[in-house]
């Protein structure tokens, strides 16, 4: 039977993977990172020693991901998720995805894995262009948004760098220009997205916001 499908954007640390594994597992539903098919593709650059502004060759290597509810896969073998969350894959994963060719390549299935969790009772997809270009007709959007200083700090907190704070801060707002600014599918809330400003609230003040709307809407 058919389900709801969720769709959770955002910016680096804003609280998008562990609000949408809530969400989801609440929901009794799918939880799909479709950032998994990128990081995936940027491994395999990485690997390759492709380099990363060569968004044909990219493309090329896209073809061999593949985007499931449990993860992503090369080759048909899934992808271990400790070697998608390298601070290396992930500086890469910001860079490929700025190349059009290779979304052009991901986009038809991140969409194919978001139908497939939908035909299964349904999906919270979690991403950075989910709600404006992948699914922009889920029944429910939500944009999470949080300070820059709020979103360091989480990400400290959660990899047990709190010594880095600083250079995470950096990182986190040279990845917020480079999605933002991109050509290609810009980081924005999507057209009729709930924007939730998470700087002040808990983990599950956001969950429980996200259960209500998804509640309105059928979920």
């Amino acid at each position: 039977m058919e389900g709801i499908l969720v769709t959770i954007d955002g910016p680096a640390g804003s609280g998008k993977s562990s609000v949408a594994r809530a969400v989801a597992d609440r929901l009794g539903v799918v939880n799909l990172n479709t950032g998994a098919a990128y990081r995936a593709a940027a491994l395999l650059a990485l690997r390759e020693n492709v380099d990363l502004q060569d968004g044909p060759e990219l493309a090329r290597l896209a073809r061999r991901v593949e985007l499931e509810p449990e993860g992503a896969s090369i080759d048909g073998a899934m992808v271990p998720e400790p070697d998608l969350r390298t601070p290396e894959v992930s500086a890469a994963a910001s860079r490929v995805s700025a190349h059009g060719p290779l979304r052009e390549v991901l986009l038809p299935v991140q969409r194919a894995a978001a139908e497939k969790a939908r035909r299964r009772g349904g999906a919270v997809v979690e991403g950075r262009d989910i709600g404006t270009v992948v699914l922009p007709d889920a029944e429910l959007k939500v944009y999470l948004s949080a300070a820059p200083e709020e979103r360091a700090r989480r990400r400290a907190t959660q990899t047990g760098r709190e010594g880095e704070l600083d250079r995470i801060r950096d990182a986190i707002t040279r990845r917020d220009r480079q999605d933002s600014e991109r050509d290609v599918s810009p980081l924005r809330p999507a057209e009729g997205a709930v924007v939730l400003d998470t700087t002040s609230l808990s983990l599950d003040e956001v969950i429980s916001e996200v259960l209500r709307l998804a509640g309105e809407r059928g979920g």
